[in-house]
């Protein structure tokens, strides 16, 4: 969700007001190059916590709920962060971000790789990949578009790549880890690759010659008690809990199938893969069809895609077929909300209020997966923990067929 926001939103002044020479020019490409890299080991490492649940809920003797609170409080830390740190961005920049919030991340899931019980994962797990990826993921973003004018779509359609290549490759690379050194052996690993990424990636970044319009806090206040906004930020909470229950528990529970477990993490992989193809095509209609008439398309899919999933049963066919489609409606999602909240709201302060959108999506991260879970560890079988996130998904996709069309007036 993030790795869209912050980069269409954060609309920059004028190039003109750019040294000459800075703008597209090697160096921004370097800095674009060095974003996506920071953005695949950051989403790409969130996203291996599936691959994780069964070995650690093992060992702890926990179930499917308290064991997804790990992750539950992670989303929301990792998204909910937007909200603050693009004011600490402005300030300090992004490099510091990076470095900091990286050192935190790293640390993080070396001391989850040393906890004796579950909820000292909380904290390590939470507060360390959580809040230290929070710190920079929407920055980086925010800066990467200050660097460009001709080709800032494609340096953003780079960056952006970097969460799905990076959940593709780590994925599988953690599920192999574990199988053969354990899950503890697999922190230590992840959190030497962040950070190496992270240090080497933070040199190659700087303030971009343009800097972004400076938020106008009353219009802020305005746009967010307006009902359009109220609807915007609960779809967004609904939509973000359904797809970050999909992260959580695919690769459990194709395991539970008889899946094998290396088939099973690369399901997850497949959804960042697709999601490309979503980003570029759904974005491609929305010139002819509108953007809030193609986001609603891609909310209406995503549920589609549950149903999918909860006739799957063991079929590695269905399952390819459910994640495609999910990725699809995902990338969609990601790429077309900042394009809608732009169309209703307009682009001043539109970095800030989609900060709140962030946080919005991180509640919903934070209270759906541990639901869901709690309730697949009362009753037998997998149906019911699907249902609910259908449910949710579905809600969500209904509440955003009462988003108006035309712009607002805040």
């Amino acid at each position: 969700m993030v790795e869209q926001y912050a980069s269409e939103v954060n609309a920059p002044r004028s190039t003109s007001q750019a040294p000459d020479g800075q703008v597209d020019s090697p160096q921004a490409w370097r800095v674009a190059i060095a974003s996506s890299a920071v953005v695949a080991v950051s989403f790409g490492t969130v996203y291996t916590f599936g691959a994780f649940f069964d070995a650690m809920a093992d060992e702890f003797d926990s179930g499917l709920g308290a064991t997804s609170i790990v992750f539950g409080i992670t989303a929301f830390l990792f998204f909910g962060t937007g909200a603050a740190s693009g004011f600490l961005a402005d300030r300090f920049g992004a490099r510091p971000l990076v470095w900091v919030g990286g050192a935190m991340f790293a640390i993080g899931l070396f001391l989850t790789s040393r906890v004796d019980a579950l909820w000292q994962g909380y904290l390590t797990y939470g507060i360390g990949a959580g809040l230290g990826g929070g710190l920079f993921v929407a920055p980086v973003f925010a800066m990467v578009a200050g660097w460009f004018d001709r080709h800032r779509g494609i340096a953003q359609g780079i960056v952006a790549t970097g969460s799905g290549i990076g959940t593709l490759i780590l994925l599988p690379l953690a599920e192999r880890l574990i199988d053969d050194t354990g899950w503890r052996d697999t922190y230590v690993v992840l959190a030497a690759v962040s950070a190496v990424t992270f240090l080497v990636g933070g040199f190659f970044l700087a303030r971009p010659p343009v800097e972004p319009v400076e938020v106008p806090m009353a219009h802020l206040k305005r746009t967010l008690r307006t009902p359009a906004f109220r609807r915007f930020g609960i779809c967004g909470a609904l939509q973000s809990g359904s797809m970050l229950s999909a992260f959580a528990f695919i690769v459990p529970f194709a395991d539970d199938q008889g899946v094998s477990s290396s088939t099973a993490a690369l399901l997850v992989g497949l959804i960042g893969a697709s999601s490309i193809v979503g980003r570029l095509v759904l974005t491609g209609f929305s010139s002819r069809v509108g953007p809030v008439r193609m986001l609603q398309m891609a909310f209406l899919v995503q549920p589609v895609a549950f149903v999918i999933w909860l006739s799957a049963g063991s079929s590695v066919t269905l399952l390819v077929l459910f994640v495609l489609v999910l990725g699809v409606a995902y990338g969609g999602y990601v790429a077309l909300v900042p394009l809608v909240a732009a169309h209703l709201f307009g682009v001043r302060g539109l970095g800030a209020i989609m900060g709140w959108g962030f946080l919005a999506g991180g509640v919903g991260s934070l209270i759906v997966p541990p639901v869901v879970g709690f309730a697949g560890d009362a009753v037998d079988g997998q149906a019911l923990p699907i249902l609910m996130i259908a449910a949710v998904s579905a809600l969500g996709a209904a509440l955003s067929l009462g988003l108006q069309l035309d712009p607002i007036e805040t």
